[in-house]
């Protein structure tokens, strides 16, 4: 499906939430000849995509890193576009840095490693690490991208969100990706590399669909093609901005949807939070806080799925009970710091990995003893090592994220805990010792992603990508309880990140025209 098939001319449409899945669905629809207006609770569109500035710093606050660049110029082709007519890209080298924090494992392994962007320095390192492992680190990217390819044409660009949507030749064909589905991603890797270290670095990118080694399902596989093999982007805008900088960061490829959808015709409210969607004889009344109401044809919301049904809701319009959204595996929440460090910080890449060797009592601590991990692993991003907009002359702008259990207490004495805990990591794994440079910091937390996006147990991704909530298992795009309400975004198929989300808002605009039609 390279377009939408069918139009919504003169259809009104409200979109509930300003995240990349609503911001997508908001572009088809209006492209597709719908009236389209998007209310957003914060004063910020994007959703976690959002930007934090102050003191000469501007932080991206959620996504960092620029993968799959085949889903964004497949999604602004739809609308005659290109990536470039918004943003260039400027490929990391490295693609990032990984400090270990023991040794001795292997033979010649070391405390740090470096992935670059040419692959077959990647295979040196491999076999230099473990040896055979050059050989079977091209098998497993062999593998990788075939995955990659029949997954993405045949079960992510594809809506499959029944199961009779199964049945067919095309799926049989593809069988083999879905016998991927019974096993872990522990278990697929084992059967390439024995040492630990390859094995965390084949499995990192399992944080960004929200899940680990053992509960996320080995079609995933299919990631390391996006890592090692399409590479790892730093988008910078095309176009100067009042000061005559070139700002760069996740936030310029908000700004770029953003323009797509003013340019197709789609209305803005922000700073206004949406408490009622209710179905009436015709169309919806959806109302705010202050009062006012708007009474579209259809409603799409890209709010938390789980909040939505819960809160904004009646109970007789709800797919699913208060049990449903109780039983479900959240992906991870973060403890986040946003730091403006005086001087340079040598010893860290763009994008950085913390790792111990063996993060499984960090992901048991998410998942299935929730709390704070005493032996954290971690990511530190330094996007001043790239884009000199970002930070004050002589300084450095560097965040660090740490995975942690959704729904744990974050209270601030909590919170000033681990910042010592988290600054003494890493001062001790990367010889960047901050402490005594930091002259911006502020954190973020479960209880923020509660507060600003109205997150389910402060969830920092939406649903997990675990076996059984993977494809038709995630809830639906279209309600099952009302008709013409739909949801996009990560909380529904494909998933989790922001190429899945800007593919989401295709799936439910669809959705949406197939019924007008």
């Amino acid at each position: 499906m390279v377009g939408l098939s069918g139009r919504a001319d003169g259809e009104s449409v409200t979109v509930v939430g300003g995240g990349v899945g609503g911001l997508s669905t908001a572009a088809y629809l209006a492209d597709a000849g719908a009236d389209v207006t998007l209310v957003e609770k914060n004063d910020q569109l994007g959703g976690r995509a959002s930007r934090l500035e102050a003191d000469g710093f501007r932080f991206d606050m959620g996504p960092s890193w620029y993968l799959m660049p085949d889903v964004f110029e497949r999604f602004f082709a739809h609308f005659g576009k290109a990536p470039s007519d918004y943003y260039d890209l400027e490929r990391l080298d490295p693609h990032y840095r990984i400090f270990f924090k023991n040794e001795g494992i292997g033979a010649g392994d070391g405390e740090q490693v470096d992935i670059a962007a040419d692959r077959s320095k990647n295979r040196e390192l491999f076999e230099s690490i473990e040896p055979g492992a050059g050989e079977a680190f091209d098998e497993y990217l062999a593998t990788s991208e075939r995955h990659y390819e029949t997954a993405m044409e045949k079960f992510v660009y594809e809506d499959r969100s029944s199961l009779r949507d199964w049945v067919d030749l095309d799926v049989m064909r593809a069988a083999p990706i879905g016998i991927k589905l019974m096993r872990s991603m522990q278990g697929h890797v084992d059967n390439y590399f024995e040492n630990p270290k390859l094995q965390q670095i084949m499995q990192y990118t399992l944080v960004f669909l929200g899940g680990s080694p053992r509960n996320t399902p080995a079609l995933y596989n299919m990631m390391s093609h996006v890592d090692f093999n399409m590479g790892v982007y730093y988008p910078v805008a095309n176009e100067a901005d009042e000061n005559g900088d070139h700002p760069g960061g996740i936030g310029v490829v908000v700004d770029a949807f953003v323009d797509l959808c003013r340019e197709l015709g789609v209305d803005f409210e922000t700073g206004v939070e949406v408490d009622e969607i209710t179905r009436r004889k015709r169309g919806f009344l959806v109302a705010d806080e202050t009062g006012a109401e708007r009474r579209p044809d259809r409603v799409v919301v890209n709010a938390d799925y789980a909040h939505a049904e819960q809160e904004l809701l009646p109970e007789h319009e709800r797919q699913y009970d208060d049990g449903y959204w109780d039983d479900r595996t959240y992906a991870p929440s973060a403890y986040l710091l946003y730091l403006g460090v005086e001087g340079d910080v040598p010893e860290l890449a763009h994008h950085t990995l913390v790792l111990p060797d063996d993060w499984d009592p960090h992901f048991e601590k998410i998942f299935d003893d929730p709390a704070w991990p005493d032996e954290p692993a971690y990511y530190l991003c330094v996007p001043s090592k790239t884009d000199d907009t970002v930070a004050p002359e002589g300084h450095s702008n560097l965040f660090v994220l740490v995975p942690i259990a959704p729904g744990l207490e974050d209270s601030p004495a909590r919170r000033d805990r681990y910042r010592e805990q988290i600054l003494d990591d890493v001062a001790d794994h990367t010889g960047t010792d901050l402490r005594d440079r930091i002259v911006f910091e502020e954190d973020f937390c479960v209880s923020d992603f509660v507060d600003r996006y109205n997150a389910t147990a402060g969830t920092a991704l939406g649903l997990a990508h675990t076996l059984r909530q993977t494809a038709l298992l995630r809830p639906p795009n279209r309600s099952d309880a009302v008709e013409g309400l739909y949801f996009t975004g990560s909380f529904t198929t494909p998933g989790i990140g922001v190429p899945m989300c800007l593919i989401s808002g295709q799936h439910t605009a669809q959705a949406l025209v197939d019924d007008v039609n």
